[in-house]
């Protein structure tokens, strides 16, 4: 169980009001994760005060106006639609607590006192929580995307790509998007592709209709929603959003429609990758997306911009759009079967290692990009066939179609060559952007540690109060508690 699973489940668990089995679960996340152990004994002690001070107030008749509103509110912090049914079922089972009803007479003491509405449903504007909650109940919707990427690649050169695409999605189904990509550098050509996420089978399914090839890419749970965060599912913006740090923008108007702006820049979002600007827009009479503005910079020579926009709710769909065919005369591409590597703790040594005997040093970072990058430049001569290097193969200004499909194949036969070998540094950058979204408190001394030496941190997260997971310069791990790991940092070099 997560934090934020933790934190939706807090006052149910204070109550005894769970299933047995989240009752356990709650409570050995609570026994091991330090901020969400102070944030139930602050709900203890507010309850011990609530009751305290509202037990006159218990069997007050704005109870219910009051506990419908809660209600609402716990109802856009649950995870699917589905979750949200449960909201009738919820309200019976708080209600059979005295303690709870106590504890909302109170809140109605405040509310009054403060001169507040709470039961009458006027807001002075859009909850972030609210429009989460109701694009998780539509069943499927629709959005078109536009992105630009620049920057230096190693054993690459400058890219430039800009790429249009249309998404339709569909809580049972998955993810369809059709892209367009119009690349300038360092090749000039146009490349439509179909993709396809499918949570049932974890699969990603790309076909390219110009090259008559497809690809499919296999990848497990986690990762797999790692991979729908990336490729912009809007459900999973919002939740990252939600469990950063974000800034409420005020309402707006934009293209004649009232908005109010969500706007987050906090690192996490994105895993440690890099700076991130995103905000969200959102119609304040529906409470429904209609924009969404990105900005990511990996690093110093790599950027993407983009905005999602043109949003349709509540689309039809069938199942027929999400059964992709692949046509007779494609064949498999050359990455076709690839595996997403786990982010595991072993794929993070592997990583390590490899980076090790790459460069005889660890990486300075462990952003993601920053290790493809590295990686590539390593695998140079995969990613840059003798054909691509000569220029085109017939001598003219531009290469025949003929010539393009045989440097495509050459290239994509390299990029295959190099992906198989990057495996273990793509995991270890997965792992480490893994262990920043869950706010695990990574801090990483590859540009200090000395590789071979056991008693210094190369690697070190928190794994529980007062414990930490720690890799050393000569990749072994340990578990360690806070003293001792106080011990060997501070003898960390400078």
């Amino acid at each position: 169980m997560n934090c934020a699973a933790c934190r939706e489940r807090l006052v149910a668990y204070l109550e005894g009001l769970l299933e047995d089995a989240q009752q356990r679960a709650v409570a050995g996340h609570v026994k091991e994760c330090e901020i969400c152990r102070a944030e139930f004994q602050g709900l203890q002690t507010l309850q011990q005060r609530l009751v305290g001070g509202g037990r006159a107030l218990a069997d007050s008749d704005l109870e219910d106006q009051v506990m419908n509103r809660i209600i609402r509110e716990q109802n856009a912090r649950l995870k699917s639609a589905a979750q949200a049914g449960a909201g009738p079922r919820q309200r019976r089972l708080i209600m059979k607590s005295s303690i709870m009803k106590i504890a909302i007479a109170a809140v109605v003491v405040l509310a009054v006192a403060g001169g507040l509405s709470l039961w009458t449903g006027t807001k002075s504007g859009v909850v972030l929580a609210d429009v989460l909650s109701k694009v998780e109940q539509v069943q499927a919707f629709m959005y078109q995307m536009s992105m630009h990427v620049k920057g230096e690649m190693p054993g690459t050169g400058t890219v430039d790509t800009t790429v249009e695409a249309s998404a339709l999605v569909a809580g049972e189904y998955g993810m369809r998007m059709d892209m367009t990509s119009t690349t300038v550098a360092p090749l000039a050509q146009t490349v439509t592709q179909q993709m396809y996420m499918l949570p049932q089978q974890n699969t990603i399914l790309v076909m390219m209709p110009g090259f008559k090839q497809y690809m499919r890419m296999q990848a497990d749970e986690k990762m797999f929603e790692q991979q729908r965060q990336q490729h912009n599912d809007p459900r999973l913006m919002l939740k990252k959003i939600l469990e950063c740090q974000y800034t409420d923008l005020g309402k707006t108007t934009r293209d004649g429609i009232e908005v109010q702006g969500f706007q987050t820049t906090d690192p996490a979002y994105g895993g440690g990758i890099g700076a991130v600007d995103i905000t969200v827009w959102v119609e304040r009479k529906t409470e429904l997306p209609v924009r969404v503005d990105m900005k990511f910079r990996m690093n110093e020579q790599m950027a993407m911009e983009g905005t999602m926009h043109d949003f349709q709710w509540d689309v039809p769909v069938s199942a027929a759009e999400f059964s992709p065919v692949i046509p007779a005369d494609y064949t498999a591409a050359a990455t076709d079967g690839m595996k997403v590597p786990p982010m595991t703790e072993e794929t993070a040594l592997a990583g390590l290692k490899l980076c090790l005997e790459l460069n005889d040093k660890y990486p300075d970072d462990l952003n993601l990009m920053t290790l493809i990058q590295m990686a590539s430049k390593s695998f140079q001569g995969d990613l840059a066939p003798d054909a691509a290097k000569a220029g085109p193969p017939d001598g003219t200004a531009v290469p025949s179609e003929d010539a393009k499909q045989k440097l495509m194949a050459q290239v994509q036969d390299g990029v295959k060559k190099a992906m198989d070998k990057m495996m273990p540094i793509q995991g270890l950058g997965g792992f480490y952007m893994t262990l920043v979204q869950e706010k695990k408190e990574p801090v990483y001394y590859g540009k200090v540690a000395t590789p071979g030496d056991v008693a210094q941190v190369l690697l070190r997260w928190k794994t529980g109060p007062n414990e930490y997971r720690v890799i050393f310069a000569d990749l072994h791990a340990a578990t360690v508690d806070g003293d001792t790991l106080a011990k060997l940092e501070a003898a960390m070099p400078k």
